[in-house]
C-alpha cells in the first residue's frame, strides 16, 4: 500500500509561508507518525526580475504587516529602507535544496532559519554568503555549501521542484497537497489556522 503522503510546497521568501511556519511544523508533529512529510520548493519569484521600487516595497510593507498581525509571525521591515534590489526567490530556494543535498535532516529546520535570515534578520537574499552563514549553524562547512549550492545539479534540482510544483497546478504558496493510492488533494492552498486543518487531517489520516 503506498504511503500517504503530506506535501508542502513553500518559499523561504514568501511572506505567507513565513505566516505558516508555525503551522506547518505543528502538522509535522502530530501526523509524521501517520504519513511522510515533504517539502518542495516552490519558487513564488524566481525569474529575477523583480526590482523593489517604491511602489513594490510600499506594497510588500503593508502586506507584511497585515501578515504578522493575522499570524503573530515577528517581521523586521528595515530592508524595506532600502530600494532597487532584486526579489528573487530561487537563490533562497536553491540554498534549501543545497542543504537537503548535504545534510537532508536539516531540510525543514534550514527552511525556517533561512525564513528567520529574511524577515527578521534581513539578510541579503541575493548574496549566497548570507545563505551559507546559515548553513554552518547546521554544522555544513560554508565552503562545502558554496560550492554545492553553485553546482548545477542544485541548481537543476531547484528547478526540479518548481516544475513539479506547476505540474501538480500550484501556483500560489503556502499550498499543502495530500497523496494517498487515490491521488492527490487540496488539504489549503494559502494560509489558515492550524485549527482549521487538523478535522480534514484527522479524517484522511484515519
Amino acid at each position: 500500500m503506498m504511503q500517504k503522503e503530506i506535501i508542502y510546497f513553500g518559499d523561504p521568501m514568501c511572506s505567507w509561508c513565513y505566516g505558516f511556519t508555525g503551522v506547518i511544523q505543528e502538522i509535522r508533529a502530530r501526523y509524521c507518525d501517520r504519513a511522510g512529510v515533504r517539502l518542495v520548493m516552490g519558487g513564488l519569484r524566481p525569474d529575477g526580475t523583480h526590482v523593489v521600487d517604491v511602489r513594490y516595497r510600499d506594497f510588500l510593507r503593508g502586506h507584511w504587516q497585515e501578515i504578522g498581525h493575522r499570524t503573530g509571525q515577528p517581521f523586521d521591515l528595515s530592508i524595506l529602507d532600502k530600494t532597487g534590489w532584486i526579489y528573487d526567490t530561487e537563490k533562497a530556494c536553491r540554498a534549501v535544496v543545497a542543504v537537503r543535498k548535504l545534510r537532508p535532516e536539516a531540510e525543514w529546520a534550514y527552511f525556517a532559519a533561512a525564513q528567520r535570515g529574511f524577515y527578521l534578520a534581513n539578510h541579503d537574499p541575493n548574496d549566497p554568503r548570507s545563505f551559507a552563514r546559515i548553513a554552518e549553524t547546521f554544522g555544513i562547512d560554508q565552503a562545502l555549501f558554496l560550492a554545492t549550492y553553485a553546482d548545477a545539479e542544485t541548481i537543476g534540482t531547484t528547478r526540479a521542484d518548481f516544475d513539479f510544483a506547476r505540474s501538480v497546478g500550484v501556483n500560489s504558496f503556502p499550498t499543502v497537497l495530500l497523496r494517498d493510492g487515490e491521488g492527490l488533494a487540496v488539504l489549503t492552498i494559502g494560509y489558515r489556522p492550524l485549527q482549521a486543518l487538523l478535522a480534514p487531517l484527522d479524517a484522511w489520516c484515519s
